[in-house]
């Protein structure tokens, strides 16, 4: 009975110092992970500031199958926001929201996991020579329970190792995108109804002086037509970009028009009559020079594959201003691409 009394004696007394040892742990736990990586900073903000690309580097995303994800909120920025359903033996279930997106350097987010699970993330980037430093950090409150501050002194192994794995998979993801720095480049998310207009479809070589004549010459055709047909026009002229490559450039000269024609277009006519793209389109407005486009294209191209959107069919370009009676210092384009 002794001996009882005894055992009993020691694992109350190992039960109390267990308790003791585990509140004077800290309750605040801090994990972070860096690397470097070769790719612009307007490009890694543009993977870590949105959930489009998540899946494309997340540690977590081929632990399970049959994960599934749900997304709300912007696509971007403050208030873009995942939520995640899977294995709760792998990945569990929780929502993660993009507090504050500071451009170029600052990405907060706020982590929930079941009723009573917070914690708060960060990524910060930095210029490190010609590469960008990401450190990807977490804060997390372990509360008065003695039971989970233990817990906390396994957080950073198991934790930053995710980190690690993820934080890899970002680099080759990024350093594997275009590396145009698109930092200046404004970009809106539009939805454009479709326009009846008359067009030529034409082709030229790559130089500028030969695209323009022959621009020109496609819209001198159009012109007649409408005037023939008595229909007016009904908006800036444009030009749908059918291809560009070593071999030249093929488009489509094309001017909205206030109605389709009375009399039928032979079908040899140089002329014809369409309705162009309606849907969701990506605008960025051009200034300045003609010449100077494919630069913006340039841009556009790498924040697209930054911001996980895809082409769903060819681009073309506004001609906001006449290049008649304007400065070519103050012409304006405004450049549409359609998004799947």
């Amino acid at each position: 009975m002794l001996a009882l009394k005894r055992i009993g004696l020691v694992l109350a007394v190992g039960f109390v110092l267990f308790l003791v040892v585990g509140f004077l742990l800290p309750r605040q736990v801090h994990v972070e992970r860096s690397v470097a990586i070769d790719a612009p900073p307007t490009t890694v903000f543009a993977l870590l500031g949105g959930f489009r690309m998540f899946h494309r580097w997340s540690p977590w995303h081929g632990l399970d199958p049959n994960l599934r994800y749900t997304y709300s909120g912007p696509d971007f920025g403050a208030g873009a926001t995942i939520e995640w359903a899977g294995d709760p033996k792998t990945v569990g279930s929780g929502r993660q929201e993009i507090v504050e997106a500071r451009s170029p350097d600052r990405i907060l987010f706020a982590l929930y996991f079941g009723p009573d699970g917070r914690a708060t993330g960060e990524y910060t980037l930095s210029a490190e020579g010609d590469d960008t430093r990401v450190t990807w950090g977490f804060d997390t409150d372990l509360g008065v329970n003695p039971l989970g501050r233990y817990f906390g002194l396994m957080m950073d192994g198991m934790v930053g190792k995710d980190f690690e794995k993820g934080l890899a998979s970002l680099k080759i993801l990024a350093e594997g995108l275009p590396k145009h720095d698109f930092a200046s480049l404004a970009v809106e998310r539009v939805e454009v109804e479709p326009a009846t207009v008359a067009y030529v479809t034409a082709r030229s070589g790559k130089d500028e002086q030969e695209i323009a004549r022959t621009i020109g010459g496609a819209y001198g055709q159009v012109m007649q037509f409408m005037s023939q047909h008595a229909v007016k026009q009904a908006g800036p002229p444009i030009t749908i970009n059918r291809e560009r490559s070593d071999a030249g450039y093929e488009f489509d000269a094309a001017i909205p028009i206030d109605r389709v024609p009375d009399e039928e277009i032979p079908a040899d006519s140089p002329v014809q009559v369409k309705q162009t793209y309606a849907g969701t389109t990506l605008k960025v407005v051009h200034r300045g020079p003609y010449r100077n486009m494919q630069d913006t294209y340039l841009g556009l191209e790498a924040w697209m594959a930054a911001h996980g959107f895809e082409a769903g069919g060819p681009p073309w370009d506004e001609y906001v201003t006449d290049p008649g009676n304007t400065a070519e210092a103050d012409l304006v384009t405004h450049v549409f691409m359609p998004v799947k």
